[in-house]
């Protein structure tokens, strides 16, 4: 079998798989509910009572999932070519934790507008994935290159240090905030809604598609920096690029569903 048709194989298989689980997950939960009605539910979002299990609660949440998990998959897979280390992950390099710290920072310092509107959290999620990265890219490039294995041992270090400061203030909450935050750090879709998905929407309209167009670069990266230079890459340019928009698409979704980790790297 060809290698094209084994990936193209793979893929359907794969995107059969999502559609599945997704199916069984509307049916997933306390309420059991019968699919013939699950499903109709979703094209009459009005009906009474089904419906509002359906469509407001247990949809928003697979959708929420599924966005996630191809925004961190597609970032971590951009890390781990950009760093040339295949245990790159954005919880592991201390995304995740930045993006997080930044998020507690504007819940505790401007509730309102948490609670006027969704727009801006991703907003200061993202302010706080950049400054981690820029901190990282500061520490692991040494005589112009940018190497590996200090960007992994700076991001552990940072991961731990923003991991640190989050406990710390979470410490000086009330109890009921403090479990509500907990659960947040952790990674957690439970109580999701179309705020959330429609907050996360546009930044995957936009990053995803960007790091798709750039899958020749990352090819040819994996080639080495050097190699990559020889053919007429501007490598040092399109690193900073990949991992601005890697960044940006893990901030996002840490935004929305919290500290989940190890989708990356996998």
């Amino acid at each position: 079998m060809k290698k094209k048709t084994r990936q193209i194989l793979i893929l359907n298989g794969l995107l059969i798989l999502i559609v599945a689980t997704a199916i069984l997950s509307v049916n997933s939960g306390y309420a059991r509910i019968p699919f013939s009605a699950a499903v109709r539910s979703i094209f009459q979002p009005h009906m009474e009572g089904t419906s509002v299990v359906v469509a407001q609660f247990r949809v928003p949440r697979i959708v929420l999932a599924v966005l996630c998990g191809m925004g961190l998959a597609l970032a971590g897979c951009v890390m781990q070519t950009v760093t040339g280390n295949p245990l790159a992950d954005p919880g592991i390099l201390g995304i995740n934790a930045g993006a997080g710290f930044a998020v507690m920072l504007f819940l505790t310092f401007f509730p309102a507008l948490h609670i006027r509107t969704m727009a801006y959290q991703p907003i200061f999620a993202i302010a706080g994935g950049l400054c981690t990265t820029g901190l990282l890219y500061l520490f692991a490039k040494r005589n112009g290159k940018l190497l590996p294995i200090y960007f992994l041992l700076g991001g552990i270090g940072l991961a731990s240090l923003f991991s640190s400061f989050m406990l710390i203030m979470a410490a000086n909450i009330d109890n009921s905030s403090y479990q509500l935050v907990a659960r947040w750090l952790a990674g957690n879709i439970w109580g999701t809604s179309w705020h959330q998905v429609l907050a996360l929407l546009p930044y995957m309209l936009i990053l995803v598609p960007f790091l798709l167009t750039k899958s020749n670069i990352l090819d040819i990266l994996l080639l080495g920096e050097n190699t990559a230079i020889s053919l007429g890459i501007a490598a040092e340019r399109e690193i900073r690029l990949l991992l601005i928009a890697s960044v940006a698409l893990t901030s996002a979704c840490v935004a929305v569903s919290g500290g989940i980790g190890f989708v990356g790297l996998v």
